[in-house]
């Protein structure tokens, strides 16, 4: 039972979405994990794996442009930063390179729909390397990956498509799913990965090998703080729950009075009273 008096507390996160402590409650026991982050963008801003580098984990970024990739190398000294882009074959690609840079993309398709609502965002067109996840892996001799983040504005499914699926599995795959343009799902369904959480924008696949999906805890591990202590963002969340509890109550309530009603009806049909009556 939670204890609702104990002193607030905020929960600290870096993240758009919260996906740092969505990701966290997957991971409630490990101390120093290991992620990969394709589309990095940015080691503070709206980082996904900050948090955890704080806590001693570390990993992989990925990100094809220059300066973001640059703040990397200044200070994830403790991570592997990669200056590429993944894809499902290794090569060059075209990534148009936004004034806002967190638009930037490798999709053509999302290129052509900027450019269809006539958006008029600046940008610039970079010719860069890429590689696929396979290949990264093999490189970098990764073994235990727990968590997988892929952020890459419309072209998750060759990022997906250029893994080897049979020799590195994620145990967690957190994906941006607010603009698909090719259905990237079936990939993860065949490789037998089950959706375990959406947090509106993000989608969140666990190895059915794996009991991650099975321990994951979203009220005890963002919505309480462990020890009691309330997440002070987190009162309009704390209501919402209270009220779908007190309207699915009241429900059952009338539930249980229908049933009661049946099975009172159904006593009478099946009394001898009943049956001498028809008689």
């Amino acid at each position: 039972m939670y204890n609702f008096i104990a002193p607030l507390k905020n929960k600290v996160y870096y993240s758009q979405n919260r996906e740092d402590l969505i990701l966290s409650a997957f991971f409630p026991e490990v101390k120093k994990g290991f992620y990969v982050d394709v589309g990095a963008y940015d080691p503070d801003k709206d980082s996904v794996t900050k948090l955890f580098y704080k806590r001693g984990w570390a990993g992989i970024n990925i990100e094809p442009q220059n300066n973001k990739f640059a703040l990397f190398q200044k200070k994830r000294i403790r991570d592997t930063n990669l200056n590429i882009g993944i894809s499902n074959k290794s090569g060059t690609l075209t990534l148009r390179s936004y004034e806002n840079q967190g638009l930037s993309t490798l999709s053509k398709e999302i290129k052509a729909k900027y450019e269809d609502d006539k958006a008029q965002l600046k940008y610039d067109d970079i010719v860069v390397e890429v590689s696929t996840l396979k290949n990264i892996f093999k490189q970098h001799n990764v073994e235990k990956i727990h968590f997988l983040k892929v952020d890459v504005e419309g072209f998750e499914y060759e990022v997906l498509e250029g893994n080897d699926w049979n020799k590195f599995r994620p145990e967690v795959i957190c994906l941006e799913a607010n603009h698909i343009i090719k259905n990237w799902k079936p990939i993860l369904i065949t490789n037998k990965y089950e959706l375990a959480f959406h947090d509106g924008l993000n989608e969140y696949y666990t190895d059915s090998g794996t009991n991650r999906k099975t321990n994951f805890d979203y009220v005890n591990h963002i919505v309480v703080e462990r020890g009691g202590g309330l997440n002070t963002v987190d009162y309009e969340l704390i209501n919402k729950l209270h009220k779908d509890n007190t309207r699915l109550h009241k429900h059952i309530e009338y539930l249980d009075h229908l049933l009661s009603i049946a099975k009172t009806e159904k006593e009478h049909v099946d009394s001898p009273e009943s049956s001498e009556d028809e008689d």
